[in-house]
């Protein structure tokens, strides 16, 4: 009688064992989905298909983005682009820089950032302001989308949106790949692929 009391507990203890065992395992994949990395370095080659007042230019270039967590919900952003491109036999920059804070919650975020723009030898300060969020889909992929408002000073008010992916190749390493566009009188559209190293 004893004996089977004994296998009995011990028997429970097991169960008990792996039920917690595969709780566990099903936390750490919800953390994992759920808890997105706001530190990163970020590198993307940069294609554009830009129409300033019926003017058609596709410079293309490359953009450095870094973006630090400062605490539980508050994140840094810096952001420099630079392109080349040619038009009508002559040769132009277009270069972009920026700088902003925002506030994230598990899957959304919003961003303010102060930019500079340089195309040729015309120059504007851009403020925008972006709402979005981010979600994994799977272990691997993550989405991310967001709608943006940005005061081009001395031009108009401009709205726009942005569509991305990145899919993790290892722990932290992941290829990104985007699409930006800023429409009214600037008309601008963004093309993006990288990489993205979080830490």
């Amino acid at each position: 009688m004893k004996f089977n009391i004994l296998m009995t507990v011990c028997i429970l203890c097991l169960l008990s064992h792996g039920a917690t065992a595969d709780e566990e395992e099903e936390k750490e994949r919800q953390r994992r989905n759920h808890n997105l990395n706001w530190s990163y370095l970020e590198a993307s080659d940069l294609t554009y298909d830009m129409d300033f007042g019926g003017i058609d230019v596709e410079p293309d270039g490359y953009r450095l983005k870094l973006a630090l967590e400062l605490g539980d919900s508050l994140f840094a952003i810096v952001d420099r682009g630079r392109a080349e491109g040619s038009f009508a036999g002559n040769d132009y920059d277009f270069d972009t820089e920026g700088y902003g804070l925002g506030f994230h919650g598990d899957s959304w975020f919003i961003s303010y950032s102060r930019n500079n723009w340089e195309i040729g030898q015309a120059e504007f300060d851009v403020d925008t302001t972006r709402l979005g969020f981010r979600n994994r889909w799977t272990d691997k992929l993550e989405f991310n989308a967001s709608y943006s408002w940005n005061h081009v000073r001395g031009v108009d008010n401009e709205d726009g949106f942005q569509l991305g992916f990145a899919y993790e190749l290892w722990h932290d390493f992941n290829l990104t790949a985007g699409y930006e566009t800023i429409g009214g009188h600037l008309d601008i559209d963004q093309y993006s692929f990288g990489v993205r190293l979080d830490f």
